[in-house]
């Protein structure tokens, strides 16, 4: 029978293989791309059946990125979880411990059930549906998954902001609108682009570590200079677009309330050009205050 010290820590260490605080990265995208399909008139709040795809979509958002998060921590995080004298086992050719297989397992069932509820919005859409999903499950796989290690071949930032960006506010609003536009994907690119900013504050937390071992991060083949001033450019940039597209009309100018994260811009940008650890929660912060205070400008 399991000892309270051990079932203490197999629920911090599920926690730090979940990685739950980043899961507002999905929640603002999803969000997004159904506040977006709001807007084009393709959702009622009063219709049961619009809301139960709200609900669908949004765990599908949540478990495509849970089963990244876990695939990346079954590849490149399992040293975090030594046990003196734990039970090993073979799986998929490497010896790993129990505890990274369950984490492997966990994964695999995220993508699976993100899977069915694709399955179910592909039966009431079309194929475009069957093409957003099994792209956004190839890359959340493929990120850190082996045999393709994006993340290694200098992909990792520009595929995130992919996924997790445009894809996924697409893929939110399309059930609803039955239609490719590109409204939802402009209309949540400012939030979006702190999406492949928070990458880069990974891959910057890890340069030093990354360039002796030759692991080739999009951070490593540009140059930490290039990489901070590539995050300066995505972090402030989402500032600048906010007010074009409100001078432009696409946003109320309420949207304006972004700003008030400005300060936490440069609290994240300071962290991430001095290689600091904090550069990662600083930078997600940033993304869901940002989001957050976005969403509720929309509802203008």
């Amino acid at each position: 029978m399991f000892n309270k010290a051990y079932i203490k820590k197999f629920i911090h260490d599920s926690w730090i293989a979940l990685r739950p605080l980043s899961l507002t990265l999905a929640i603002g995208s999803t969000t997004l791309g159904i506040l977006a399909a709001y807007q084009m008139g393709a959702i009622h709040f009063n219709d049961p059946f619009d809301l139960l795809l709200i609900f669908l979509i949004t765990v599908a958002g949540l478990l495509a990125q849970s089963g990244a998060n876990l695939v990346n921590d079954y590849f490149e995080g399992s040293f975090r979880y030594y046990r003196p004298g734990g039970r090993q086992i073979k799986f998929l050719g490497v010896v790993r411990t129990y505890f990274d297989v369950y984490v492997f397992l966990w994964a695999m069932a995220c993508f699976a059930i993100a899977g069915l509820i694709g399955l179910f919005l592909i039966y009431i859409t079309n194929l475009h549906m069957l093409v957003i999903g099994l792209t956004g499950l190839f890359i959340a796989y493929a990120y850190t998954g082996e045999p393709f290690v994006l993340k290694r071949k200098g992909l990792g930032v520009i595929i995130s902001f992919i996924a997790m960006g445009p894809l996924m506010v697409l893929g939110a609003s399309f059930p609803f609108t039955k239609e490719l536009s590109w409204y939802p994907v402009l209309l949540a690119l400012p939030a979006s682009l702190f999406i492949p900013a928070l990458m880069i504050s990974n891959e910057m937390r890890d340069f030093t570590r990354d360039q002796r071992l030759s692991i080739g991060t999009l951070s490593v083949r540009i140059g930490s200079k290039n990489s901070t001033y590539l995050y300066r450019t995505l972090v402030f940039g989402a500032y600048v677009l906010t007010a074009i597209y409100v001078i432009t009309g696409l946003y109320h100018p309420v949207a304006l309330i972004v700003f008030l994260t400005l300060k936490d811009a440069l609290t994240a940008n300071q962290s991430v050009t001095n290689f600091e650890k904090l550069g990662i929660p600083y930078t997600n912060r940033l993304h869901w205050k940002f989001t957050l205070l976005l969403i509720i400008s929309l509802l203008f």
